[in-house]
């Protein structure tokens, strides 16, 4: 199968399942773009302005200005040049409000990706007890794509993401983080990191 063919066949397969997803669908062309969380939903960000500190999205078909932008909280894409962005959770998302659920996913001509934020930790216990939230709402996500989807994901390659503050990315605290990994790329078969950014093939 062709990487377009694959690409492609993503699209309607999810399209066939999911009857909200024509409608939720941003097709992202730029080489480089960040996703943030704005009132409990994933956006894209059309484009920041550093000047006055304040970023631009999409709500509701309208570019709407935002203030207080923060660098730190941020899933940022790039090396690619076409992506499918889904949010999953929030008053506009693919599955809505309700069961506990990832933020949003996104794919290309080569993986599907899962993404869960979780950056509002200020301490070390905190971000512990976020990353565990943050994997069960990941397989809550995965298990119903799994199930609506029959695991066919026209030959993309799974990844799932779960993003927490940056101050807390310390080797120290490594060994915790690559037992739940572990764990989770065994009963899942999908590898799991914690990372903020993800860098295309």
């Amino acid at each position: 199968m062709g990487e377009q063919a694959s690409g492609k066949s993503t699209k309607e397969h999810l399209s066939n399942t999911f009857p909200k997803f024509p409608d939720l669908l941003q097709i992202e062309l730029r080489e480089e773009f960040s996703v943030t969380d704005y009132k409990g939903q994933s956006f894209i960000i059309i484009s920041i302005q550093l000047d006055d500190n304040t970023f631009t999205i999409k709500l509701n078909d309208i570019e709407t200005i935002v203030e207080e932008f923060d660098s730190n909280k941020l899933f940022n894409v790039s090396n690619d040049t076409r992506i499918g962005f889904i949010p999953i959770d929030g008053k506009q998302g693919l599955l809505g409000f309700g069961d506990s659920h990832c933020d949003f996913v996104f794919f290309d001509e080569t993986d599907f990706c899962f993404v869960e934020f979780k950056l509002n930790a200020t301490s070390e216990r905190k971000v512990n007890k976020n990353r565990v939230d943050a994997i069960g709402q990941l397989k809550n996500t995965i298990n119903l794509f799994d199930d609506k989807l029959e695991k066919n994901y026209a030959g993309l390659n799974l990844e799932a993401y779960v993003c927490t503050p940056e101050f807390y990315k310390y080797p120290r605290f490594n060994s915790s983080w690559q037992e739940l990994a572990e764990e989770f790329l065994e009963e899942n078969g999908i590898p799991l990191f914690e990372r903020n950014y993800k860098t295309c093939q």
